[in-house]
């Protein structure tokens, strides 16, 4: 068996049903942000959707020439080596929940780790981004995602996740990114129960705020579960007042795709605007889980 093979077996099973699967969610999101907007636009789609697609079509050669088969090759070794769960012989049911589990902690925990200073040099490319919407979920810096290869691969090979639970979940996390960052405006009745598992589009946009303390909450990708134990969750904020970006990007026609990729060898910026100013925002007087309009 070839170790880190683009054309295993899996990845082909993968190629067949997750694509089309990921298309069908991609385009109810664009019909959803297009006739029920959450947020009043600031830029058109013509100017940032060029550049997001421009920017995620190495990050996506990236993900599946690199981390898919990378993450593949390493936990087929931990199959073949029985680390972790292998080794424990839990009821499947009970195993499929813990290795799901495992998968989407591990996702919240780089998210997180995103936004350290060495990896934000990379994941402010997605960030900058001046409006949100199903594009945004797409703009990721290639750098980025094969750096997430020693952690989203790693940790699952030591935990013993399965290769196909892993492609599985993969499926999972890419459509749920779709959709929290889509500018789809859900009936409140409907996304208030949802967010009080899942991330979702109100949730995933205060993440993006300019609003420092803001963007430091909401950080699962599936679950919300983790930003409630790390006390992380932030859901109070109503949504005509967030206003989407990093203060220290503030010029959309410096945003292109060039700019884009060269962003992560440039120094670090204070979060302030040009005029020194820090983007803030007085406390909601509602709780921090309860979701606002």
């Amino acid at each position: 068996m070839r170790f880190f093979s683009i054309n295993s077996p899996l990845l082909k099973q993968f190629d067949r049903w997750a694509t089309p699967a990921l298309v069908v969610v991609a385009v109810a999101v664009f019909v959803g942000e297009t006739v029920w907007p959450l947020r009043q636009r600031t830029r058109p789609r013509t100017e940032r959707w060029p550049r997001n697609v421009g920017v995620s079509v190495p990050s996506l050669v990236g993900l599946r020439l690199g981390l898919l088969p990378a993450m593949v090759g390493l936990t087929q070794v931990a199959a073949r080596r029985r680390w972790g769960l292998h080794r424990l012989g839990w009821p499947e049911p009970v195993r499929v929940l813990a290795e799901l589990l495992i998968l989407d902690y591990v996702a919240y925990s780089w998210h997180r780790l995103l936004h350290a200073p060495l990896l934000w040099r990379f994941h402010r490319v997605h960030h900058t981004d001046l409006d949100m919407d199903l594009s945004t979920g797409w703009r990721f810096h290639a750098g980025e995602m094969l750096a997430s290869i020693p952690y989203r691969g790693g940790v699952p090979m030591l935990l013993g996740v399965r290769p196909g639970v892993l492609l599985a979940y993969e499926a999972v996390f890419e459509a749920c990114t779709a959709f929290h960052h889509s500018n789809t405006r859900l009936p409140l009745a409907v996304e208030r129960p949802l967010a009080s598992w899942m991330i979702t589009p109100r949730a995933h946009g205060i993440h993006h705020s300019v609003v420092h303390r803001e963007t430091q909450s909401n950080f699962g990708v599936v679950l919300s579960l983790w930003d409630r134990l790390h006390r992380t969750l932030r859901l109070n904020v109503p949504q005509q007042e967030v206003e989407i970006g990093v203060p220290a990007y503030p010029d959309a026609a410096a945003q292109t795709v060039r700019h884009l990729f060269t962003m992560p060898i440039e120094p670090l910026q204070p979060w302030t605007r040009y005029d020194g100013t820090v983007p803030a925002r007085a406390l909601p007087p509602a709780p921090l889980d309860e979701l606002a309009g």
